[in-house]
């Protein structure tokens, strides 16, 4: 996997030594995490701290089983608390990163991925504020997630939990139907019949085998009136979650989900999110499994802070431009040496820019160049860029007018 990361980051500019420190340090941090999940493991097997754990309950249990007591409705409730609600629990928060994901890729700006691309830089034109501009192409990838996830929040702040309750009302209806179920077959005692209501629903829910065992021991109720009790409890156990459920706000909600909607939404829309090394336009190849890396949008190299070496003023080619020329570059990944832009794939090979003189940038980054020259030139540590005259009156509606027709918007 760190062999993997390592060659699809190639321009993070590695060598053999770089490499041996970030797996040592990777392995030293595994073995670590590894260790302290084994001492909790450890801990939470142990025989000892399992009785003190549930001294109580065995002693009530033995109680009831000494006096003859009948533990139909206290096994039932035990059986719902301690094994099918928190299970049902698990379940609905399975569930609930799907829902998400499709109910977001419903909305406009989800369905395809030039209406995302397109609502994300109409937020930023909207907004029209440097930092963000800066942050959106300099931390690409860590920006669209976290506009992904503020649109999640908003979407789902108004608190609504049909999800939720669409998933809860499935699991007792599930349950209800195992219960049933096992009331058909034939069962030798309660043991036997719970494990049959277990396998029932053992395509849908994870019920904890722990909680299951300690509900086993001393046991002596009657299987058809703790069939009838767990009834009535699994009914009754809905509306606390439903509670538990209105109260949690969406962005506790996403923390707890095992899918993460912002991750997969990116993952769908974006794909591999890798940026131009000249410009920083990001990929348009879809999905992560390709091997080529492309983009019909180059942006003036100015983004991507390039500077003429002469003047060290930023520097308005765009990258279609610049490898149809005889002009050179050097970077970090040249080593800083000089290298003709036509022979780019040498030192970027998963890049295809194809060379084409007569292409020019959109008006929409020409705005935003020539609005924050000053900011991104001091943000790179270079001079202003010569901005040529037209640029300068670009407006904000031509800007928008222009990504508009790029992105075929109506």
């Amino acid at each position: 996997m760190i062999d993997e990361r390592l060659k699809n980051n190639q321009e993070v500019g590695t060598d053999i030594t770089f490499e041996v420190s970030l797996k040592q340090h990777i392995c030293g941090d595994a073995a670590r995490r590894f260790q302290k999940m084994h001492e909790d493991f450890i801990q939470k097997k142990d025989p000892y701290r399992c009785l003190n754990k549930n001294k109580g309950k065995f002693l009530a249990d033995f109680k009831d089983v000494f006096h003859n007591v009948d533990q139909c409705q206290k096994k039932a409730e035990e059986f719902t608390d301690r094994c099918l609600k928190p299970a049902v629990e698990d379940f609905v928060n399975r569930s609930l990163g799907p829902d998400i994901i499709g109910e977001m890729r419903t909305s406009e700006e989800f369905s395809t991925r030039t209406s995302f691309q397109y609502s994300v830089l109409l937020d930023l034109l909207s907004k029209d504020d440097f930092k963000k501009y800066q942050s959106f192409i300099s931390s690409y990838e860590k920006y669209v997630k976290k506009w992904i996830f503020n649109k999640i929040v908003r979407h789902f702040s108004n608190g609504s939990t049909t999800f939720e309750e669409q998933h809860l009302q499935s699991c007792v209806n599930s349950i209800n139907n195992a219960i049933q179920k096992a009331k058909t077959e034939k069962c030798d005692n309660l043991k036997s019949f719970v494990e049959v209501v277990c396998q029932k629903l053992v395509d849908k829910l994870v019920i904890s085998q722990d909680a299951l065992g300690a509900f086993m021991i001393l046991n002596n109720a009657d299987q058809e009136q703790f069939a009838r009790w767990l009834t009535e409890c699994v009914t009754e156990m809905a509306q606390p979650l439903r509670e538990k459920f209105k109260k949690t706000d969406i962005q506790t909600k996403l923390q707890s989900l095992h899918v993460n909607p912002q991750n997969e939404l990116f993952n769908t829309l974006i794909g591999c999110g890798k940026q131009c090394p000249f410009c920083k336009a990001p990929c348009e190849a879809g999905g992560t499994a390709h091997t080529e890396h492309f983009t019909s949008l180059h942006r003036p190299q100015a983004l991507g802070r390039y500077r003429r070496s002469a003047t060290q003023k930023l520097c308005i080619n765009i990258c279609s431009s610049s490898v149809n020329s005889d002009i050179s570059f050097h970077c970090r990944d040249t080593n800083d040496q000089w290298h003709p832009y036509k022979r780019y794939r040498e030192i970027y090979p998963d890049w295809k820019i194809p060379p084409d003189a007569s292409l020019q940038a959109s008006d929409y980054w020409k705005y935003v160049l020539a609005k924050f020259n000053d900011e991104f030139a001091a943000e790179y540590n270079a001079k202003p860029a010569d901005i040529p005259e037209a640029w300068k009156e670009i407006t904000k509606e031509k800007a928008e007018a222009s990504f508009k027709e790029t992105f075929l918007i109506k």
